[in-house]
């Protein structure tokens, strides 16, 4: 591993007093909403406002002000049978994450259609741990940054716009000597989304060079392409690519892949950290 490093322990799971983000929980159960309030603030380290309905909610973040990082909501409620409540958290631009307990196809069209973060069915007995474990990625999202390399502007520009709603720092460059140039200016980019078909160098060759001085475990490739050839999937992942995805992807595979390869990072992370004071007694016994 040559040249580039993480910072271990920035990936905390719970935030400083001061760091402290603000979560606004909507649901009209007593009893989800104490679970998760518990869980959210115990777990992650935000704080949570929570209220049942969408006046209240109106009440709550009708301010321009009013601090919220995030919203997590039941998408029906007594006064938003029709997902009123996540309407009013997207016109104010508040992300939002939803839970429901009826799903079905056309739902989760609907749903994706309205650019939420994330949804999760609650009627499964995993539903409170799926929730939180949707807050835990957004709010650690923010501590990673990531380089997307595509030299179409538009492609560019519709996959920075996924990654930033999902609250990930992101860094454009249009070429390959490019984003060579961005890994060096950032050393803290720790994961690399490369189009294929680029002018000076192909997203092959770029992962071929990334790979000779940055390992796996620190800095996560990801190549992506519009080609229908079967082969290029694997020329990638022999060039040392940590994953591969074909255009056109739905969003929720794009989703889960960044997802996966974050929580490999963070793995990783935590067996260096536990690894580092079992060398430490070795070295001092």
């Amino acid at each position: 591993m040559l040249g580039h490093s993480t910072t271990l322990g920035k990936h905390s799971n719970t935030l400083p007093m001061a760091e402290r983000l603000r979560v606004l929980l909507v649901e009209d159960s007593r009893m989800f909403t104490s679970a998760l309030k518990y869980r959210f603030e115990a777990e992650l380290g935000v704080d949570v406002v929570t209220c049942s309905s969408l006046a209240e909610m109106r009440g709550l973040a009708g301010d321009e002000n009013h601090g919220f990082f995030l919203a997590v909501t039941d998408l029906n409620l007594p006064d938003s049978p029709h997902c009123e409540a996540l309407d009013y958290a997207l016109e104010i631009d508040l992300p939002a994450i939803v839970f429901t307990g009826k799903f079905d196809f056309n739902m989760r069209e609907k749903i994706l259609k309205k650019n939420v973060l994330d949804y999760v069915i609650k009627d499964t007995d995993r539903a409170f741990d799926e929730i939180v474990q949707a807050v835990r990625r957004i709010v650690t999202n923010r501590n990673y940054r990531i380089l997307v390399v595509d030299d179409t502007k538009t492609q560019r520009s519709i996959l920075c716009s996924m990654l930033r709603a999902q609250k990930f720092d992101v860094i454009e460059a249009s070429s390959g000597a490019e984003a060579l140039e961005m890994i060096d200016l950032n050393p803290d980019i720790q994961l690399v989304l490369t189009d294929y078909h680029m002018g000076d160098m192909d997203g092959y060759q770029l992962t071929r060079k990334l790979r000779r001085s940055y390992s796996d475990d620190v800095l996560r490739v990801i190549g992506i392409s519009n080609s229908a050839d079967p082969q290029l999937s694997a020329s990638f992942l022999k060039a040392g690519a940590s994953d591969f995805l074909y255009r056109p992807f739905v969003q929720e595979e794009f989703q889960c892949r960044i997802a996966q390869n974050i929580a490999i990072l963070n793995k990783l992370d935590e067996l260096k950290k536990a690894a580092y004071p079992a060398a430490a007694v070795v070295a001092n016994a």
